[in-house]
């Protein structure tokens, strides 16, 4: 039994809501036509994996506050997949009970038709939905690899957006599911230990066969006294910090308390950067379906030769 990596193309009309409308959400509402007038089929899909540096970098909080704000931005389907090396905490920071897990789709793969996959799938009152992490440690695990691989696929065949939280450990399933993602954000503190790491890790990835433009290094916590600057971290280490986020124990505590993501809450600091996170994720997909349409253009010009 094998789940096809055939991907879907499909045309969406939504209306948006006028706080988060931006060009980029138009350009997700409306395909772009071809110099001929014809609709270009472009891919509604996205994989994005949020990988943390090492333990307690706020890999997960990000992570389930990026997949629920693309989520209420773009109302698409989107689907946040808890592939932690062991329990995880994604359905826990939603306040969920889920039934079934990660672990139960992997060990049931044979006999899953893709259509059912929502079996396995539990949904928040925000709309986004999750397949949590079963209760084993050390799972997933080398065997799960396989079946892993084809689980994604199966969620990329049903939702435009697929969020993974790969946890902090570099696993076999982890360098399995990092190349199938179209976008790889980087989770780092701003300490030494963190960052050391962060250089080890950049290395690693590559190694695994993913392509350097996939990579955008996010810096949580950044405005925790006494930690080094942004400007210092790029010239010591050579990289670029994408995107940072500021220390707010406050909000954060309170989100995961009540079961609901930080967009939820009161309007602060740390809402509006969770939101430019979400925002560079479907800025990229736009970058992405642009290449297409001028793709397509450019295949009508050869044709028309």
């Amino acid at each position: 039994f094998f789940f096809s990596s055939r991907r879907r193309h499909t045309r969406f009309k939504c209306d948006w809501s006028s706080d988060v409308c931006s060009s980029d959400l138009r350009f997700l509402n409306e395909a772009p036509v071809a110099r001929s007038g014809t609709w270009v089929a472009l891919g509604m899909f996205m994989i994005v994996s949020y990988l943390g540096t090492k333990g307690g970098t706020g890999t997960t909080t990000l992570a389930v506050n990026g997949a629920a704000d693309i989520r209420r931005m773009t109302q698409r389907s989107t689907v946040i997949v808890d592939v932690t090396h062991g329990p995880g905490d994604v359905a826990l920071f939603l306040g969920l009970r889920p039934r079934h897990s990660l672990l139960s789709a992997l060990d049931h793969l044979a006999s899953i038709d893709p259509v059912l996959m929502s079996k396995y799938v539990v949904e928040h009152e925000c709309g986004l939905h999750v397949l949590a992490a079963g209760d084993e440690y050390n799972r997933p695990g080398p065997r799960d690899v396989d079946a892993l691989e084809q689980t994604i696929r199966a969620l990329d065949a049903t939702y435009d957006f697929v969020i993974l939280d790969a946890g902090a450990s570099f696993t076999m399933a982890t360098a399995a599911t990092l190349p199938m993602s179209d976008v790889i954000l980087m989770v780092a503190n701003p300490d030494v230990p963190c960052l050391r790491n962060l250089q080890r890790l950049i290395d690693r990835v590559k190694a695994s066969g993913v392509p350097d433009e996939r990579l955008r290094i996010v810096l949580n916590r950044a405005s925790e006294f006494g930690v080094l600057s942004t400007a210092q971290i790029e010239r010591v280490l050579g990289v670029t910090i994408s995107l940072s986020v500021n220390s707010d124990y406050r909000t954060v505590a309170s989100a995961v308390n009540s079961g609901v993501p930080v967009s939820a809450l009161r309007e602060s600091e740390l809402n509006a950067q969770l939101d430019a996170i979400a925002r560079t994720i479907i800025a990229s997909r736009r970058d992405r379906a642009l290449g297409e349409v001028e793709g397509a253009e450019a295949h009508e010009r050869r044709a028309e030769m």
